[in-house]
């Protein structure tokens, strides 16, 4: 027998697999950084300059413990400790950018693992910053940013669901759900219908309805958990127990049919990034082996409902947050689907148009003590660039 016979073809050995990068590596500590110390410095000037923080304003007039949800609430007690108007305001604001400074760099890290490039994560990252909902929720007002971290969380653990839709991913899931029920009483109504959404992503639960109630107590159960600890701490602590739910119950209370129009046409003129999703909904060639739904819907319709239900519960929600909600939403999306160049390029475009028209549409959305304190800000800048 020859050597050829005997002799077995080399075996095929794939590459090593390329390992992922840390999160907090020089690029991201330097996004997370620099947009603390910016934020920071802004909010910090905002507050010198005499304007005063809506938080701040609720705060002295006793409206703080009767709007807003439970984390916005907690972090007002704390802040209501220091006895001074302007500390409270730069603790506020410290926190705010604090929390924004580590979202972006989780964003800008996620993004790059999702394939943009330096250019195209740092351009919808700073998109994101410079947008006037954003910017407003920094120096301004800061009681609906507990919301777009929730939104923020809830896309990816939507899209894990409708990948997989295994145990595992139900646990993922349902630990974001309690965050809903922390953010608002308006989102808190997300949480049933959201919750048998999730049972129904499992295979298993069409079959079985011994599944369907395993995997519903499995999504639900963080949420039960979170309540029943809340509630318990105030009984412990002797706190007044109906201004803690007062929030909650003076919402459901009162529902009303308003006028959805002005809620709509914001989301349209300060959010048209919502586009994007539909359209990638309808692609005929998408670089992904599937096309992911329902967490491309979800990125449109959970602003949606945030838009209508602020004119259908009482709420100091303002016009801007829906609008802002969807960016965030959209933005969570972006580190977590894989696009086409043609969507991609979009994206960054109607980012781009996003932040413009905040500053620019005032019929729907305007504070306007709060841009002449910035333009008064911004003044110096703009004449030392232009001279």
């Amino acid at each position: 027998m020859s050597d050829a016979a005997v002799t077995s073809p080399p075996a095929i050995v794939a590459p090593p697999a390329r390992p992922a990068k840390p999160l907090w590596r020089p690029a991201t500590l330097i996004i997370a950084l620099s947009a603390l110390v910016m934020l920071t410095l802004l909010a910090y000037l905002v507050v010198e300059a005499g304007y005063l923080r809506a938080d701040i304003e609720a705060l002295q007039g006793g409206e703080a413990w009767r709007t807003g949800g439970w984390m916005a609430q907690v972090v007002l007690r704390v802040v209501s400790l220091l006895p001074d108007a302007e500390w409270q305001a730069v603790v506020l604001a410290l926190m705010a950018a604090s929390v924004t400074g580590v979202m972006f760099g989780v964003l800008y890290h996620r993004l790059r693992l999702n394939g943009w490039t330096v250019l195209g994560a740092i351009v919808i990252v700073a998109t994101l910053g410079l947008h006037a909902g954003e910017l407003y929720a920094l120096t301004a007002s800061s009681r609906a940013i507990p919301l777009y971290i929730a939104l923020a969380a809830l896309i990816p653990a939507i899209r894990a669901l409708e990948d997989v839709g295994d145990v595992q991913s139900a646990i993922t899931f349902g630990m974001v759900l309690p965050l809903l029920l922390l953010a608002s009483p308006i989102t808190t109504l997300l949480i049933v219908p959201l919750t048998i959404a999730g049972a129904l992503a499992n295979p298993d639960s069409w079959r079985d309805g011994r599944a369907f109630v395993a995997m519903l107590l499995v999504a639900i159960l963080p949420t039960l958990i979170v309540a029943s600890g809340v509630i318990g701490y105030a009984v412990q602590a002797r706190l007044d127990l109906t201004l803690i739910l007062s929030t909650y119950i003076r919402t459901y209370a009162q529902i009303r049919v308003g006028d959805i129009s002005g809620s709509l046409m914001a989301l349209l003129a300060f959010a048209p990034v919502g586009l994007v999703p539909l359209l990638y909904c309808v692609w005929r060639k998408l670089p992904e082996r599937r096309r992911y739904v329902w967490s491309a819907l979800a990125v449109v319709g959970l602003p949606l409902y945030l838009a209508m239900a602020r004119q259908t519960f009482p709420s100091t929600m303002s016009a801007i947050v829906p609008p802002l909600a969807l960016v965030t939403a959209f933005v969570s999306w972006l580190s977590v689907v894989r696009l086409p160049f043609a969507l991609r390029a979009l994206s960054v475009g109607l980012m781009l148009a996003s932040a413009v028209l905040s500053w620019w549409v005032t019929g729907l959305w305007d504070d306007p003590e709060w841009k002449a304190t910035l333009w008064a800000l911004a003044a110096p800048v703009m004449g030392w660039v232009g001279g």
